[in-house]
């Protein structure tokens, strides 16, 4: 009488009866494997299941099969820890807590509200509330009157300008190297050309016929 060990989640039938005696014949086998397999099929009876319905095919039946308990060993060997860096060592040494992040929020004790300390709306948020700015004892207004905050919209203007100039320029001058570059290569075809007899006539043949030679080879 054979014993079964069923395991539905893998799909798995293990025989787990004692075999003594003669070696098992072929048809014995096959018998083991039909009465397993029928074992198996009778499991999915009460397994709870999902039809799915496409536009070309129709209606399919799933079986929601359940967890496995055979825990199966891994294909390849775990993954070796990897090495910490100079700063992870430098952390580790001195106790600072490399996880820890930092955070973007800040508590404004004069308006008792939270705020961002970069990005967007802290920038919109400078903007609204920058009324009052401290120069340094060496300010020099670009204009009388002076004026700090029109100074620092000046100098950023003018930063991205020169900036945007800046990239114009490079722009240019990698287009004129590459024209640069086309010429030069037109001109040493041409060269070739003229430094034969025939003006370079039976150099696209000759060289041709030099290739299928090394081919035929």
């Amino acid at each position: 009488m054979s014993e079964y060990q069923l395991d539905a989640g893998l799909l798995t039938v293990t025989d787990v009866s004692t075999v003594s005696g003669p070696m098992r014949r072929e048809e014995e086998l096959m018998d083991s494997c039909t009465n397993a397999l029928k074992a198996l099929l009778g499991e999915f009876v009460d397994m709870p299941t999902e039809v799915k319905k496409s536009k070309y095919e129709s209606a399919t039946t799933l079986v929601q099969l359940p967890q496995p308990v055979m825990q199966l060993p891994r294909e390849k060997a775990p993954p070796r820890p990897k090495p910490l860096t100079a700063w992870q060592k430098f952390a580790l040494k001195k106790g600072i807590d490399i996880h820890r992040k930092k955070t973007n929020r800040v508590f404004d004790e004069d308006r008792q509200e939270w705020k961002d300390k970069w990005g967007k709306r802290a920038r919109e948020d400078r903007e609204k509330y920058d009324w009052l700015r401290e120069v340094k004892p060496g300010y020099v207004a670009a204009e009388a009157g002076g004026d700090p905050f029109l100074d620092d919209r000046r100098t950023k203007q003018a930063r991205l300008e020169k900036q945007k100039k800046k990239e114009d320029h490079n722009k240019r001058r990698a287009e004129h190297l590459m024209q640069s570059q086309e010429e030069v290569k037109h001109l040493s075809a041409a060269a070739r050309n003229l430094a034969t007899a025939s003006n370079g006539k039976f150099e696209q043949a000759k060289r041709f016929k030099k290739n299928t030679k090394k081919m035929a080879s």
